[in-house]
């Protein structure tokens, strides 16, 4: 082999060489995505439903407080009833194709186009709607001797906080607006198990007023 042969040869493996450790380089800044996340994705997207208590805890950016109690059940696909019993009744259950959104104490019954009112980002997590590819991790912490806060985007949506167990049990979240709110639900009680359908659908009482509904679809509840 002539001189410049080798010389070539050296500067073939040097380069090689210095494309593998940058590619090390850049694999060891990657943060390593964690075991849990992975086990409570595929928790959430394996179970046909799931039933609990939830306490929700909005901290206002003032200092203060409020907080909400009531039940969940989610069914899938797209299903679900969250019902509010303290400090005031309220109700958003959907059957798949829109949610109704009624509150007793107003007599009114609303029905909504979309979950923005609800929180879109946890519905699609709540409902096994979220893959390991559409979530980024931006760190973590321990929450407790068996909880870990993994902080989250889905979807490059805002930043999410995630508590789950050692095991990917879901044990609340909660997520911040613009204002600097955080709002923090925890699931109380949690049953692995699907409601019936007929759970999920709503017909306004008798008397209700009701408030941004299609034609066809007020025509029916009328009806009966």
């Amino acid at each position: 082999m002539s001189f410049f042969s080798t010389l070539k040869a050296v500067g073939a493996i040097l380069l090689c060489s210095l494309v593998a450790s940058a590619a090390m380089a850049g694999n060891a800044n990657e943060k390593p995505f964690p075991e849990q996340i992975d086990r409570a994705l595929k928790q959430l997207a394996e179970i046909p439903g799931f039933s609990c208590e939830f306490i929700q805890v909005v901290r206002f950016s003032d200092g203060g407080e409020q907080r909400y109690s009531g039940t969940l059940s989610i069914s899938r696909p797209g299903r679900f009833h969250w019902k509010y019993q303290r400090p005031y009744e309220q109700l958003y259950v959907s059957d798949g194709s829109g949610v109704w959104h009624y509150e007793a104490d107003l007599m009114q019954a609303e029905y909504l186009q979309s979950l923005d009112t609800v929180d879109p980002v946890a519905m699609k997590l709540l409902d096994g709607q979220v893959s390991r590819k559409d979530v980024e991790l931006l760190g973590f912490e321990s929450a407790g001797s068996d909880e870990t806060a993994y902080s989250v985007t889905i979807n490059s949506s805002q930043e999410l906080l995630l508590g789950l167990t050692k095991y990917g049990e879901l044990r609340w979240l909660e997520s911040e607006d613009v204002l600097g709110n955080k709002n923090r639900i925890l699931f109380i009680n949690v049953e692995k198990k699907r409601r019936p359908d007929d759970y999920f659908s709503f017909v306004p009482p008798k008397g209700v007023d009701v408030i941004n509904v299609a034609d066809s679809r007020l025509e029916s509840t009328d009806n009966n």
